[in-house]
């Protein structure tokens, strides 16, 4: 895959298409919930099937161990797991597009944290992304056209959720020098069963009586949300650092626009349209931000 491209290249490729993966996750949630699932159960499912696809493919292909059970990889699983639940938890008080502005800061600490941890250099130009990815993801949300009052509550969860995927971000990138991405998904996906479970303990009874419509959306969910988005991910932040990485996910956001706009029939205002372009700018500029030690784990 890929053939005769640099490093730099595929690496964004990957982050690419992850951002892309993920941002089908809005639609996918939405048709769970219209065949009569919950959030819990939507969650337990999505991982679920996730570890067993992969576990199936790890042992059909012999790409190695399942699980790769390091205490790096555990941590890892851990702040992404407990990012999603905190995620969840804003968007019972705040609004989505606020949650998502909180949450897509996480590229400002991944950045910080990378320079302060891996040593990376951050060029004048992923300066300038950030900014325009930031200002780009607050235009598409709408930020500051509600007069609606914050709940603090909220706001915690959101910046909680926003730092757990930080962190869970630059731990891959420790990781990734020494397991194999396809045995961390694996692992990542069982421990966020673990930890979900407990949570929603209360919905386990709907599992027993799950339609084939049910199964099929939770299924694409797990391919698609999670085999596949953060397979591309980890494999992404392996190949250009984590910093520049969460930077072009960002493209995320876009992402969900259009595809609302596509098959949902949602429009999109001007300002819509004006922050999307600045997130891909801030993708542009990070693809040609000179590479140097960035990526090197």
């Amino acid at each position: 895959m890929f053939i005769n491209t640099s490093p730099a290249l595929k690496g964004t490729i990957y982050i690419f298409f992850s951002a892309f993966m993920y941002a089908t996750l809005p639609i996918l949630v939405k048709l769970a919930y219209t065949a009569g699932l919950s959030p819990g159960s939507t969650l337990l499912l999505r991982y679920f099937f996730s570890f067993i696809l992969l576990a199936i493919m790890i042992k059909i292909f012999r790409y190695g161990r399942i699980l790769s059970l390091s205490p790096w990889v555990i941590a890892q699983g851990i702040f992404l797991t407990v990012s999603g639940l905190f995620y969840f938890l804003a968007l019972q008080s705040l609004s989505a597009g606020l949650t998502t502005v909180i949450f897509f800061a996480h590229p400002v600490i991944v950045a910080l944290l990378s320079i302060l941890i891996f040593q990376e250099e951050f060029v004048p130009q992923l300066h300038l992304g950030l900014a325009l990815a930031l200002v780009g993801i607050a235009m598409i949300a709408g930020l500051g056209g509600s007069a609606n009052e914050l709940s603090p509550r909220g706001i915690t969860f959101a910046l909680m959720a926003c730092l757990g995927y930080s962190l869970y971000s630059l731990i891959g990138q420790k990781t990734l020098v020494h397991y194999a991405p396809l045995s961390i998904t694996a692992t990542l996906s069982l421990l966020a069963v673990i930890i979900i479970l407990p949570v929603y303990h209360a919905d386990l009874f709907l599992l027993a009586t799950l339609s084939l419509t049910q199964i099929l959306i939770t299924m694409a969910m797990a391919v698609l949300n999670t085999l596949l988005a953060v397979l591309f991910f980890l494999k992404g932040i392996q190949k250009i650092g984590a910093a520049r990485a969460t930077l072009i996910s960002t493209a995320e956001p876009v992402f969900c626009i259009i595809m609302a706009f596509l098959i949902l029939g949602e429009t999109l205002s001007g300002w819509e349209f004006l922050g999307s372009g600045m997130v891909l700018v801030s993708m542009l500029l990070a693809v040609s931000a000179r590479p140097s030690s960035m990526g090197n784990l």
